[in-house]
């Protein structure tokens, strides 16, 4: 196991980028379902292996990081403080209120209502597949986080995880998306570097708010 001191920037960038990879898993899967059946996976089904998918990259990300390098993902840090924490939350209301915006509504309430077709159970694995996806953003946010500060000896409160973010997941998002929805995915990903830096670079906390802004 190589000293925390020692790791090369080079090392964290490729596991960001690893991190971003991992997102094309769901089209992956999709591809692989759609040379047996024509018609795909079921939204629920779709969502279930998604997930499993995500949060098993994410968690063997983690591992391979914290073997391979020492660098623990979950190392316990400091708990925000009051100013931070009103920050935080400042920024969670305003990536909902965008959101509630850019989808005529409060997200959660639309999507029961529509693609979901008020299935509940379509409901409930659309979350957790929010969940899983926002696993990866996060992990993606602070591999990229620790690269730029390495590589470019940068201030620890500048949230250049969400700058890494933006420039890979943000910027595919204008292929799979469209304009608006690039344009949406640049600001999220910018302010969930935001949120990981306020969180004092604790992947418990930022995970936390990250999950509510993405979900909500």
């Amino acid at each position: 196991m190589v000293e925390k001191s020692k790791i090369q920037p080079i090392e964290f960038l490729w596991l960001g980028l690893y991190g971003f990879a991992g997102f094309s898993l769901e089209l992956i899967l999709g591809m692989v379902v759609g040379l047996f059946q024509k018609e795909g996976l079921s939204i629920s089904m779709n969502g279930a292996l998604t997930a499993v998918l995500w949060f098993g990259a994410a968690y063997l990300l983690a591992r391979y990081a914290k073997n391979k390098f020492g660098f623990d993902l979950f190392e316990i840090r400091k708990t925000p403080e009051s100013k931070a924490l009103l920050l935080i939350v400042g920024l969670v209301l305003l990536i909902i209120a965008v959101s509630t915006f850019g989808f005529g509504g409060f997200k959660p309430i639309v999507e029961f209502n529509g693609d979901l077709q008020q299935s509940v159970p379509a409901f409930i694995f659309r979350n957790i597949y929010y969940l899983a996806e926002t696993g990866l953003i996060v992990v993606t946010v602070a591999f990229g986080q620790a690269f730029f500060e390495q590589q470019f000896s940068l201030s620890e409160k500048f949230p250049t995880g969400g700058l890494f973010l933006a420039l890979t997941w943000g910027l595919m998002h204008f292929l799979l998306q469209g304009f608006f929805g690039g344009l949406y995915t640049i600001f999220f990903s910018l302010a969930a570097g935001c949120i990981f830096v306020l969180c004092k670079k604790d992947i418990r906390w930022a995970y936390l708010f990250v999950a509510i802004a993405f979900i909500l």
